[in-house]
């Protein structure tokens, strides 16, 4: 048999097959809905029970196109950027995550959605814990990627935090010209900047007595060379009290795009399944 034509025909259907993925990550329309003070921009791709997903700290949506092509084949995944984040505006509220789950319980309400699953990394995970917290008929399922519950030296490698007191306006200006399309914000980048240090540098600040009030079953992901400590998802994984734990080895701060095939099929298998409190003993 000649190889070549073969090889060509494996080649052509696999750029088909990347090519229809692509596609379907970037085939949707932009929606904006208003959202107490803000417009805030939104995906809706597939069909089926709503998976709702969080991205993290100066990212958008566009960063879990990884996800959705996989998601969206069983599920109406809604993608969102968050408040002064991609193409979502930003006002001169105080930022915090209680504020920012309060935006995704506000577009729950004008997509009626009554609940749904939520999928979050980094500040992501921190706004679905709050939004599990103070609005726990909202969430059905909670999968919370790198998260944590405070911010201190015993939750995040020092490292991380002396980096984020290093930004400066001139960063921010060229790390959002260079990553966020269509950005709303450029006249609030003093602004933006300084509210987005002090919320990174000082929340969250749940307990393990708020997390023991998290009733919906929950999975937390970290990688094993995490800026969040081992410790720290491992404490969180000991107080919630439904809550599985995935360390994805190989993997740092991003296991959902570095190892993406891995914990995309964790992520719906902990979503397909019916959920089983284990006992250890």
């Amino acid at each position: 048999m000649n190889k070549k034509p073969y090889l060509l025909l494996c080649y052509v259907f696999c750029m088909v097959i990347s090519g229809s993925a692509q596609n379907a990550a970037d085939g949707a329309k932009d929606h904006f809905a208003n959202v107490g003070d803000i417009k805030m921009h939104y995906k809706i791709y597939g069909k089926g029970d709503p998976i709702i997903l969080l991205h993290g700290s100066l990212e958008s949506m566009e960063d879990w196109d990884k996800q959705v092509p996989e998601l969206s084949k069983k599920y109406k995944v809604i993608t969102v950027d968050s408040r002064g984040h991609g193409q979502t505006t930003f006002t001169d509220r105080k930022m915090d995550y209680i504020l920012l789950s309060e935006d995704i319980s506000a577009l729950m309400v004008e997509l009626k959605i009554d609940s749904a699953f939520v999928v979050g990394f980094g500040d992501g995970g921190i706004t679905g814990l709050y939004l599990s917290l103070n609005h726990p008929e909202k969430v059905r399922r909670l999968v919370a990627i790198g998260a944590n519950y405070k911010v201190d030296t015993t939750a995040v490698y020092g490292q991380i935090l002396d980096k984020v007191k290093a930004w400066d306006d001139d960063k921010m200006y060229q790390f959002i010209r260079n990553h966020f399309k269509g950005y709303q914000n450029y006249g609030q980048i003093t602004q933006f900047t300084q509210r987005m240090k002090t919320m990174l540098l000082t929340e969250p600040n749940l307990t393990l007595d708020d997390l023991k009030k998290i009733a919906c079953p929950t999975l937390l992901i970290a990688g094993d060379h995490d800026i969040i400590k081992i410790d720290h998802t491992n404490a969180m994984f000991e107080n919630i009290p439904n809550a599985y734990m995935c360390i994805v080895p190989g993997t740092k701060h991003y296991p959902q795009k570095e190892s993406a095939l891995l914990v995309n099929s964790i992520i719906l298998d902990f979503i397909n399944k019916k959920f089983a409190k284990l006992e250890r003993f």
